[in-house]
């Protein structure tokens, strides 16, 4: 069986704010977290070693990484390179610049001819000879409106109006790709999308530009053994029934607290014609931690505060701090304190949350789901609020009288 490695959303360049300056090697921790899951990955792929790599896209977090982070990026592949392994570089929307026109930070690799590495900027199908095998890639990296449609199609129309038109306009394109494919040879479909049955991870947060959901109909086909997909940050398989898997093996290191909950990792394939296997193998990501304490109603909310953060374990984490606490007991918080119960994590964040006496809980009567008119609705709120109700008639008339308007 031919083995493949299948990552994506490298991101290399990201969280610098959760780093800090190794005074060693001058570059920010984070960048290092991230260089070493790369490591890691490409380690497996020459040790195991596989037959080819896939990557789903997303290198940088922009088209154009600044150039110690490029020989980062370049010095990884590079040894895929002097190992004989084949590798796809598909293109990502962070690849592309703004304007939507090709992978400037991935193209180089095809300028330079280098060994071994395409380039997957195109809806197009790669015919790769492996060790053990000819293997077939589909590659369809991150399409735009102006990849599919006109201007002048796409002129006063709504957004899902849009995602209906470029989905018709993709599928005769893919459609086309998958009857040229010959049928005794395996087929990988390579794709940086978004795909309507996926859970998000971090890259809502991350997109750049508009994209647009595609149908997983499009691509559960009987033609295609593996959907290796890229975009989304949270690993995923989106077709259980494995005919064919639809993989995301999200991304390789957090990018920020929104990813803290989530393993990160790659995939391993072994796969022939009409079957394949996959693995999800994990990677020692940089743990995130969210810490909240609520100290408004604790006499003493210093050892309260300390408490709750020597419960977790925190050596070489990325923490947060997150407390509630009410004004007057401001002064009882030693920051020095809190600053040193901290000091075994990698970095920290400190964000204290000033509640007001005067705050009231949210009125039931007009919550989510109820219906009351305008003039009702006013009155329930000036019946619970007693600092006002010397003026509720006047309030009430002025009310009615901007509807009569």
């Amino acid at each position: 069986m031919i083995k493949v490695l299948h990552f994506s959303d490298i991101h290399l360049g990201s969280g610098f704010s959760h780093g800090k300056i190794n005074p060693e090697t001058g570059l920010n921790t984070r960048l290092e977290d991230f260089i070493n899951c790369l490591s890691l990955c490409i380690d497996r792929a020459i040790n195991e070693p596989v037959d080819l790599v896939l990557f789903g896209g997303d290198a940088f977090p922009d088209a154009t990484p600044p150039p110690y982070i490029q020989e980062a990026f370049a010095a990884q592949f590079r040894r895929l390179a002097d190992a004989n392994i084949p590798t796809i570089l598909l293109v990502g929307n962070h690849d592309q610049h703004s304007q939507g026109n090709g992978g400037a930070s991935l193209c180089i690799y095809r300028t330079l001819a280098v060994p071994g590495f395409i380039v997957g900027d195109n809806l197009i199908t790669h015919k790769i000879p492996t060790k053990k095998g000819e293997i077939q890639v589909i590659t369809l990296p991150w399409l735009t409106r102006a990849s599919l449609l006109t201007k002048s199609k796409t002129e006063g129309l709504s957004l899902d109006e849009i995602n209906q038109l470029l989905i018709k306009a993709l599928e005769p394109v893919l459609e086309e790709e998958i009857r040229k494919l010959d049928p005794e040879i395996p087929t990988i479909l390579l794709g940086h999308l978004m795909v309507n049955r996926a859970r998000f991870g971090a890259e809502q947060f991350l997109a750049v530009g508009r994209g647009f959901t595609i149908p997983i109909s499009l691509l559960i086909r009987p033609e295609i053994d593996y959907v290796a997909l890229g975009h989304v940050h949270k690993h995923q398989n989106l077709n259980p029934n494995n005919d064919p898997p639809v993989i995301y093996p999200g991304s390789i290191e957090r990018v920020d607290f929104s990813e803290e909950k989530e393993e990160k990792g790659y995939i391993l394939i072994d796969l022939k014609k009409g079957e394949v296997n996959w693995n999800f193998q994990t990677l020692p990501a940089r743990p995130f931690l969210t810490i909240k304490a609520d100290l408004t109603q604790v006499d003493d909310p210093q050892a309260a505060l300390i408490k709750a953060i020597e419960k977790k374990t925190i050596q070489d984490t990325v923490v947060r701090v997150n407390y509630q606490i009410r004004s007057e007991q401001l002064e009882l918080i030693n920051n020095n304190a809190i600053h040193d119960a901290l000091k075994a994590a990698h970095s920290y964040t400190i964000r204290p949350e000033i509640i007001s006496q005067l705050s009231r809980p949210r009125l039931p009567e007009l919550g989510i789901g109820k219906s009351l008119d305008p003039i009702e609705a006013l009155k329930t709120y000036l019946n619970n609020q007693e600092d006002i109700k010397d003026i509720r008639g006047d309030m009430l008339e002025a009310a009615q009288s901007l509807l009569n308007q």
